[in-house]
């Protein structure tokens, strides 16, 4: 019988073929692998924001009108106080923490320490960086993370304006369907946010951190209620080239109602090309007075999720009109908001 013939091994040659034919196909298959996953991760986002807003409306249904954002004071000080995201809790099948937060609703430290550490799915979009952890950042206020703000409407103005937000929800005052005559469906109720990078060092981080350009730059906007492009780059330029300080904090805790953890306005485009802005200090980080520039934000490609004021979810792209989204965010002003 005549003996097989054995087959040598691959060659240097074919190996290296062999390879780059393996290298190629999973650079073909890696972009579309992470377009499947972050199309993913949109939907999850928009899911959530459809949650929050249903949510909020079944909390009008019960109570006749919207959550205030400042939504209880918890503590002896004016900044210990939960959000409107607490009052939606039982609407969003988190009725057991709600009953929580009222158990605790003269108690800070558990309040603090406890309640508003715990992380909710809902709050949270996948796409999204993770917050500064509890106890990673030494100015505090960090926390579980928290990446959609209600919408306080297009004024520069941030938590202790009173009644002069224009937008849906307020700190301070009640708001209605009522009150957003120019129509649910044409006002925005909220959108995303990120968190911040936790940097403790000299130099903040863009998009995430919010840069503070001290009071004069915004106490020189005309209308507070629709800054102007050149207003707008201006605060933004000074933000972006020499800031007087940062904070890296924020978007870190759903239920507290500080500006930038919780809440968010329109005076500025998605995505804003310029970091999210604060005058002297410190809407976002670790205080909550002043006035700022905290435009929605996200990590999806070309703009954000947005519910608005009907419950319905609309993806806000990122080149949209500056004076069309003040609109947007502006539930009386009587303007047509054109098409977005």
């Amino acid at each position: 019988m005549t003996p097989s013939k054995r087959r040598g091994a691959f060659t240097l040659i074919e190996l290296l073929v062999v390879i780059a034919i393996i290298a190629i196909l999973i650079g073909l298959l890696l972009p579309a692998v992470q377009k499947v996953r972050e199309a993913a991760a949109r939907m999850k986002c928009s899911n959530n924001l459809k949650q929050l807003g249903l949510a909020s409306h079944s909390y009008h249904d019960a109570i006749g009108k919207f959550p205030r954002d400042y939504n209880q004071q918890v503590g002896g000080n004016v900044w210990e106080a939960t959000s409107a995201n607490v009052a939606i809790l039982p609407y969003i099948e988190q009725g057991n923490l709600h009953a929580q937060f009222e158990a605790n609703k003269t108690n800070w430290g558990v309040t603090y320490n406890t309640l508003m550490n715990t992380k909710v799915a809902t709050f949270l979009c996948p796409s999204a960086q993770n917050a500064p952890a509890r106890g990673s950042h030494p100015q505090g206020w960090d926390g579980p993370g928290g990446n959609y703000g209600w919408s306080t409407g297009s004024s520069i103005e941030v938590v202790w304006a009173g009644n002069r937000f224009n937008g849906m929800i307020s700190y301070q005052t009640d708001r209605r369907m009522a009150d957003t005559t120019d129509g649910l469906s044409n006002t925005l109720l909220a959108s995303e946010m990120l968190s911040g990078s936790g940097q403790t060092g000299s130099a903040g981080k863009y998009p995430y951190d919010i840069f503070y350009t001290g009071g004069g730059y915004f106490n020189a906007v005309a209308d507070r209620n629709f800054p102007t492009a050149a207003e707008l780059q201006s605060i933004g330029g000074k933000a972006q080239t020499s800031p007087i300080g940062y904070k890296s904090n924020n978007g870190a805790m759903w239920a507290w109602y500080a500006a930038g953890h919780s809440s968010l306005n329109t005076a500025a485009p998605p995505n804003w090309q310029y970091p999210s802005a604060g005058g002297d200090c410190c809407p976002g980080g670790a205080h909550d007075w002043g006035q700022g520039i905290l435009p929605p934000r996200s990590l999806h490609t070309g703009g954000v999720n947005a519910v608005l004021g009907d419950g319905s979810v609309r993806f806000i792209v990122n080149s949209i009109d500056l004076v069309t989204f003040q609109r947007l965010g502006h539930r009386n002003d009587g303007l047509v908001v054109g098409n977005y």
